[in-house]
């Protein structure tokens, strides 16, 4: 005879794919039933949800085939988020319409399951300050690198919440850049601007040479690949320094896909990083994630517990 066992339904929503899986909270760093569709964003909020429906319903069938029951639903989704409404307030452009979508209210209508959502940035960062290489830290901030630059502020187990919902918004800080001028962090440090740095710098005007290719020159020896990323990353070290002297955490978690590069963009990034700190915060704490694509799913995890937690009778 099977025992049935409860397990949350993760949900990772991105402007080109839907990914899912469920999860066991006694095994909360283990995804099962790992299913996905594509987004098919273009075509419009009704759509989207239509493509999630599927999700959900291919993650009900896996979960209950072995042996669970699913208790609650968590997801991450592009734009700030109202967690409480669970309304999309703002998005940017890779999902047109999106802005207005409850997407709480959907999930609910679809599986009938209390259901909780946020920033897909801040459900990254809730798992990996929960379960992760931020787990034991009351204080962490998370910072994702890659197409972008987002984050997320976690304190005692918890997104930090805020009366806008954007607290982790980080892209937009002013920061230094290598060309000696100040604008927004994300110009600074995300995949895109490295690469169009490179371009402009070596008068090339190819789209194709991306950051990839601009990193495999660096191991050949490039030496404006090696500039470029040195510089750019030391500007973004400086960016972060300035949030965190004001923000004060115990430790900083650096994911994303540009992170993923590993030490030619974690060493100047940190070392320039370190170098802003106010006094007395030599013990600041700061490392990469450690589940790497798997963040979204465990954070979303962790995301559907509270909405468990906050529909159990008292």
């Amino acid at each position: 005879m099977t025992v049935e066992r409860a397990c949350m339904l993760a949900v990772d929503l991105g402007g080109t794919k839907i990914a899912g899986g469920y999860i066991d909270p006694e095994q909360p760093t283990v995804v099962h039933g790992r299913t996905q569709q594509p987004t098919l964003a273009m075509d419009g909020p009704a759509t989207v949800i239509e493509q999630l429906s599927k999700v959900l319903a291919e993650l009900i069938a896996s979960a209950e085939q072995a042996g669970y029951t699913p208790a609650a639903v968590g997801l991450g989704s592009p734009g700030v988020i109202n967690p409480d409404t669970g309304m999309v307030v703002n998005v940017g452009q890779t999902m047109p319409g999106w802005a207005g979508t409850n997407v709480k209210a959907a999930m609910t209508t679809i599986t009938g399951l209390p259901a909780a959502v946020h920033n897909d940035v801040r459900v990254m960062g809730l798992g990996e300050a929960v379960y992760g290489a931020g787990k034991g830290f009351a204080d962490v901030l998370f910072v994702s690198i890659g197409t972008g630059i987002g984050g997320a502020v976690v304190r005692n187990g918890a997104l930090d919440p805020s009366p806008h919902h954007s607290r982790g918004e980080i892209a937009y800080l002013a920061c230094p850049q290598p060309e000696g001028n100040c604008d927004i962090i994300e110009n600074a440090g995300s995949g895109p601007a490295l690469a169009k740095r490179y371009r402009q710098r070596k008068g090339i005007t190819d789209p194709s040479v991306d950051l990839r290719e601009v990193m495999r020159r660096w191991y050949d020896g490039d030496q404006t690949a090696k500039d470029v990323i040195a510089e750019s990353m030391e500007c973004t070290g400086r960016g972060l320094a300035g949030y965190v002297n004001a923000l004060d955490v115990s430790a900083v978690v650096i994911g994303g896909g540009v992170a993923t590069i590993g030490e030619p963009i974690i060493a100047p990034l940190e070392k320039a990083f370190r170098a802003d700190l106010l006094d007395g915060m030599d013990d600041m704490v700061v490392t990469t994630t450690e589940f790497g694509t798997d963040a979204p799913l465990i954070g979303a995890a962790c995301l559907a517990g509270t909405a468990l937690e906050h529909t159990s009778p008292k």
